[in-house]
């Protein structure tokens, strides 16, 4: 079995049993499941701090997987990184182990090496079919909704003038003063509801998309994989996440993925 798939199965396995662990043991199985290069290159320590739970869950996690510990899981994580780009994972661990250079330099670079392993991560967690299904999704849609709320704004207005830029009516769903439910409302069938949320979730996105999926309009879900509450309400589902810098988490992927749909739409105009 390869690397990754040893990865795939480890997370199918916490997420088919997700409901059934503890709190702190879900606690610590979200924030793996969000964020695993961090899950990766982290020290038991760093990870349980980040993840906001005692390194002991972290064990306890691990052994309720069937590992002996927690650094016999992360060799799993570990081995699929370094084969999906073991330079960039290597970058990451030289720079997280650097601890004489200091300052904007060295916050540059390790934002650069992250953000590098952030695209090359979503070479692994977008399926192709899924990729298609969302381009096929957008371009035959009579109106493009988009939405993203507070870190995914930014990737929903870009999102939005590239499809405009592209010749298809779009339109943002910003809510300005209080007004996004009479937005909302207006949104009708044979039209696409894209919405870009990861953890911790929008409620006003999940809200949205839940009126959506009720009301026969067509849900297109930029997202942190199966465990996000959007995935309950999106035909389509494409798995997205960035790296985190200090706590700040990246866009480079999710702005990535929101280009390749734009090109997406575009070319499959061009081929009609």
């Amino acid at each position: 079995m390869t690397p990754r798939a040893q990865r795939d199965r480890l997370f199918e396995a916490m997420r088919q049993r997700f409901s059934a662990l503890s709190p702190r043991l879900r606690q610590a199985a979200r924030h793996i499941l969000d964020h695993p290069n961090q899950a990766a290159l982290a020290t038991v320590t760093e990870l349980g701090r980040a993840a906001g739970v005692q390194p002991s869950v972290l064990v306890r996690l691990a052994k309720a997987f069937g590992f002996p510990g927690f650094s016999d899981m992360q060799a799993v994580l570990q081995s699929a990184l370094a084969a999906a780009a073991p330079t960039y994972g290597e970058r990451v661990q030289h720079l997280r182990a650097a601890g004489g250079e200091a300052g904007l330099p060295r916050l540059l670079q390790q934002a650069v090496a992250l953000n590098q392993v952030s695209l090359q991560n979503l070479l692994q967690t977008v399926e192709a079919k899924a990729l298609e299904r969302a381009v096929a999704l957008i371009a035959a849609a009579s109106l493009v909704h988009v939405l993203g709320q507070r870190r995914a704004h930014p990737v929903a207005g870009y999102l939005a003038y590239g499809l405009t830029r592209s010749g298809k009516s779009a339109r943002l769903l910003a809510g300005a003063a209080g007004t996004l439910r009479d937005e909302v409302v207006t949104m009708r069938p044979g039209e696409v509801l894209v919405v870009v949320s990861q953890h911790p979730y929008s409620p006003e996105a999940v809200e949205t998309a839940a009126w959506a999926a009720a009301n026969g309009v067509a849900v297109l879900a930029l997202t942190d994989g199966t465990l996000s509450p959007l995935a309950a309400h999106a035909t389509v589902l494409l798995d997205v996440r960035d790296a985190e810098v200090f706590g700040f988490r990246a866009l480079v992927a999710q702005i990535c993925l929101a280009q390749v749909l734009v090109m997406g739409v575009l070319q499959a105009g061009s081929g009609r």
